[in-house]
């Protein structure tokens, strides 16, 4: 099954997951809908064939939301803020509570939300499943994810909205800022410096298979109201990850940075940093770079027919040519 012919609107449109989602959306004959903060990046997909709405998930008037979602049968929340605590509740919670809503008016079939791994918060190790609890932590991105997903819940239930929510990992790829080009800046120095011997549990996963998960929570009737994780199961090290990286750059040499003396200075700086903010929560934070954990895809398997396609080795080898592209490689 495929969305051909469906209207669907993607927020998060012009970054790298929803810019993957609408180029798969598109290539498979659904009709597109974005709402678009930035005029300039609306001409763009303008010019793609993609209906454009102008507007913001943090605006006090939800006009434009409802305009967004209005003849659409599926919507994909993939917008988040990375701001501070204020703007990220603005915009990952309430404007995700309000987007659930205006779907429930417009009668939406399915509401798909990319949530995060960092929902459960920093992993401590061990099996990981949907229904383990999330933990409180003072990161802004890690509060408001868990508040949002609450948030469309109590939208669900007062409306009957239908909803699934997809918890991705390390999500990379070609034009992944982080996961790929950061991190191939890293891999690529000789030797490539890191927190300890890399033992600890990585989550990548290749953005094409989150798309593809992400089509499932649609179009799957035993998805709706649940929560999947998306990550690769069992989890590959840090070290593994990491090493075909540096390996795409020539060389295999490992700098182990003595991880005492980091969990030390986590200790001294995390009382004194600012409340709500990462820093406050760097002794949590240490320690996931020697523990074993596995977010398990139990569930997905089970309900959804589903598992990650993509192998570590074959998703890194396709990032080559995009950082060939951007002068990386």
């Amino acid at each position: 099954m495929t969305l051909a012919g469906q209207t669907v609107l993607v927020t998060g449109a012009t970054g790298f997951l929803g810019g993957a989602l609408v180029r798969r959306l598109l290539a498979e004959g659904a009709q597109v809908h974005a709402l678009v903060r930035s005029p300039e990046k609306a001409a763009l997909l303008r010019a793609a064939r993609i209906g454009v709405v102008q507007g913001d998930l943090s605006d006090t008037d939800k006009v434009n939301l409802c305009q967004a979602v209005e003849g659409c049968a599926y919507v994909f929340h993939a917008a988040a803020s990375f701001g501070n605590l204020a703007s990220q509740t603005a915009v990952n919670v309430e404007g995700s509570r309000a987007l659930a809503s205006a779907s429930a008016v417009a009668g939406v079939k399915r509401f798909i939300f990319v949530s995060t791994t960092l929902y459960y918060g920093y992993p401590a190790g061990g099996l990981i499943h949907e229904d383990s609890l999330p933990i409180h932590h003072h990161t802004p991105y890690i509060q408001t994810k868990q508040a949002a997903e609450a948030a469309i819940r109590r939208a669900a239930a007062e409306t009957g909205l239908s909803f699934a929510i997809s918890r991705p990992g390390m999500i990379y790829g070609a034009g992944s800022a982080h996961w790929t080009r950061t991190l191939f800046r890293v891999a690529r120095m000789r030797p490539t410096p890191f927190i300890g011997d890399g033992r600890g549990s990585a989550f990548p996963i290749h953005v094409d298979d989150v798309v593809d998960h992400l089509i499932a929570l649609a179009l799957h009737p035993d998805a709706a109201g649940e929560a999947f994780n998306c990550t690769p199961d069992p989890s590959p090290t840090w070290r593994e990850f990491i090493r075909l990286y540096a390996r795409l750059a020539g060389h295999d040499r490992w700098l182990a940075l003595p991880y005492p003396l980091f969990r030390a200075g986590a200790a001294l700086i995390a009382p004194f940093a600012p409340p709500n903010t990462l820093l406050r929560d760097l002794r949590a934070i240490v320690p996931i770079f020697r523990v074993q954990t596995t977010y398990s895809m139990e569930k997905s398997r089970r309900v959804l027919g589903w598992q990650p396609r993509i192998s570590l080795e074959a998703g890194v080898a396709d990032c080559a040519p995009w950082l060939r592209e951007i002068g990386l490689l």
